[in-house]
C-alpha cells in the first residue's frame, strides 16, 4: 500500500518567510493556488519590503483576490508581468472589486505587462482593475497573443485585424476613468 507523504502545516509559511527579503520574485500560478489554499496569505503573512518586481507566469480570473492580497504584503512593488491570464466560467463579479487597494498601487506601481493577451474580457476587466486604482501607474504594456490573429482555417489576418483589435482594446479601456492621469497604454501585436 502506497501512502502519499503529509507536507508539515508550516513548509510553506516558512518557505515564504525564507523569501521575503528579494527585489524579483516570479510565481507560477500553481504556487499562488498553493497560498491560497494553505491560508497563508493573512495577516501574519510576511512583507515583501525590498520586492520590486513581481512577474506572475499564469494566473486565473478565479485568483485575482488572492493576487490582491499578495500585493498589500508588496508596499515598494514597481513592476508587474502577467505572462498569461486565463479565464474560466467560475469567475465571481466580486473578484474583480477591491476591498483595500494595496499600498503599492497607491505609491509605487509604476508599469504592468501582459503578455499574450487575447482581449477577453475578464482579461480587460482586471487591465481596468489595475487603471482604476493604481495612481502613480506611468505604462501597462498589453501584448497581444499572435494566436489570435490565426484563424480556425490558418488563414493569416491582416494589419488592418491588429488595428481593428487595438481599437476595440482601447475603447473598453477608455470607458472608465483611471486613477492615473499619466498612464500610457502600449499595445503590441503583429498579425501571424
Amino acid at each position: 500500500m502506497y501512502a502519499e507523504p503529509s507536507v508539515p502545516f508550516d513548509v510553506i509559511p516558512n518557505f515564504v518567510k525564507k523569501l521575503c527579503d528579494v527585489k524579483h520574485l516570479k510565481l507560477s500560478g500553481n504556487i499562488s493556488e498553493s497560498l491560497e489554499l494553505a491560508g497563508v496569505l493573512s495577516i501574519s503573512f510576511p512583507t515583501f519590503i525590498n520586492l520590486i518586481t513581481l512577474e506572475v507566469s499564469f494566473i486565473k480570473t478565479q485568483q485575482v483576490k488572492s493576487l490582491f492580497s499578495f500585493l498589500r504584503f508588496s508596499p515598494n512593488l514597481e513592476s508587474l508581468v502577467f505572462g498569461r491570464v486565463c479565464y474560466g466560467d467560475e469567475v465571481n463579479e466580486d473578484a474583480f472589486t477591491l476591498d483595500v487597494v494595496p499600498h503599492c498601487l497607491l505609491m509605487n506601481l509604476k508599469s504592468i505587462k501582459f503578455q499574450y493577451f487575447e482581449g477577453q474580457l475578464k482579461e480587460l476587466d482586471l487591465v481596468q482593475l489595475f487603471l482604476q486604482n493604481a495612481r502613480v501607474l506611468q505604462t501597462v504594456i498589453i501584448e497581444i497573443s499572435s494566436d489570435h490573429f490565426v484563424s480556425s482555417d490558418k488563414k493569416k489576418h491582416s494589419a488592418k485585424d491588429v488595428e481593428d483589435l487595438n481599437m476595440k482594446i482601447m475603447e473598453q479601456l477608455l470607458k472608465y476613468k483611471w486613477a492615473s492621469t499619466d498612464c500610457v497604454i502600449k499595445l503590441s501585436s503583429s498579425p501571424v
